[in-house]
């Protein structure tokens, strides 16, 4: 799936939001707003990383965060661009051994950063600690901005070392860091998810993706949920029996196809189609009886239109809920089918 498309489709689908009257038009465009941010804005995390030059080298700490072989790219204005195939990259600006204070500032002057992360070996001394802290707290300042910082210590904590860390942050640097981990392949998922929310939305997707954590991509798609539940649910109150079907149909394929991308996968067809056989004909059959139902009844005067629209949002959503069980969450067909099945009875055939 290409920018180019989504923004088309965005385009598309604004322009008919803003023929809509203005009660009805605003919080749509509210709720697309996310689906901008994160796929026609979206770009990579842009990370300092600072601590003792004892640690591991930027493309080693990304593998032991993502848990995947990363490859070096070009370098532009001090950011280095690491990425992983098919997953994305992260734009990395590595301040941990000695590099001048002039190429930091011209670097952060031109591109800002939106997250420091305190990379610290457990052995090192206090100086080390200190040295990291004084650049973190110079860093806050040229930025001009309270930029969040996470600390990371390999390959082991020692009991108290969490607090401790953020006490001598606090006392050398005047801030305290958002969160202090042990990072190791048990808790890199955890990390990533950390991080994955401090960031800005246009640059989570892309971190979600590069690390493949499952918490952060799983929150990623219940904001594009959420916006298309509310759009479909708008077309769905509109007074035109059955014609608004193939619009609805489209934009359901489109979010399915949308959390695959959000996935990490490479968007096809054949997935989508993967996923439909998994649901399995009887929901497939039940969607299609609702479906008539829900046009039938916008020929009922006022009443008809409102529950034409609860029904399409409602739909959407349970498919939407059944694809990040699915393509996110590692469920297999059985348990996205129990997921409409208990989310959203209403739209099973009855038995």
């Amino acid at each position: 799936m290409k920018r180019d498309d989504i923004l088309k489709f965005y385009n598309r689908v604004t322009s008919v939001v803003e023929k809509l009257p203005g009660g009805i038009q605003k919080p749509i465009l509210a709720e697309l707003e996310p689906i901008r941010e994160l796929f026609i804005e979206q770009r990579p995390p842009r990370i300092v990383l600072v601590g003792s030059a004892s640690t591991p080298t930027a493309p080693a700490f990304l593998h032991e965060l993502s848990g995947h072989a990363v490859e070096t790219g070009t370098a532009t204005s001090g950011w280095r661009t690491y990425r992983i195939a098919d997953r994305g990259a992260v734009e990395v600006l590595d301040a941990r051994r000695d590099v001048p204070d002039g190429i930091l500032e011209d670097a952060i002057a031109a591109q800002s950063c939106d997250v420091v992360l305190l990379v610290r070996n457990s052995a090192d001394d206090e100086s080390a600690l200190e040295s990291a802290a004084h650049r973190i707290a110079w860093l806050r300042t040229t930025m001009e901005s309270e930029v969040p910082v996470v600390g990371l210590v390999l390959p082991t904590l020692e009991t108290g070392e969490k607090d401790s860390l953020a006490a001598q942050l606090r006392s050398k640097a005047g801030f305290v860091p958002v969160a202090v981990f042990e990072l190791s392949a048990d808790t890199r998922h955890v990390v990533a998810e950390t991080i994955c929310s401090l960031l800005p939305l246009p640059s989570r997707l892309e971190f979600a993706r590069f690390t493949m954590a499952r918490g952060a991509q799983t929150e990623i798609a219940e904001r594009l949920l959420k916006s298309f539940a509310a759009l479909c649910g708008v077309i769905g109150v509109q007074p035109i029996p059955l014609a608004d079907l193939p619009v609805l149909t489209a934009l359901q394929s489109l979010m399915v196809s949308l959390i695959v991308y959000v996935s990490g996968r490479q968007v096809s067809p054949k997935l989508v189609a993967e996923f439909a056989a998994a649901v399995g004909i009887n929901v497939g059959a039940g969607f299609i009886f609702r479906e008539g139902a829900r046009a039938i009844v916008k020929f009922i005067p006022v009443w008809g239109n409102a529950v034409s629209g609860v029904v399409a949002g409602a739909g959407t959503y349970a498919i939407g809920r059944a694809a990040i069980a699915y393509f996110i969450q590692g469920g297999t067909g059985s348990k996205a089918l129990r997921e409409i099945r208990l989310r959203f009875p209403l739209l099973n055939r009855p038995s």
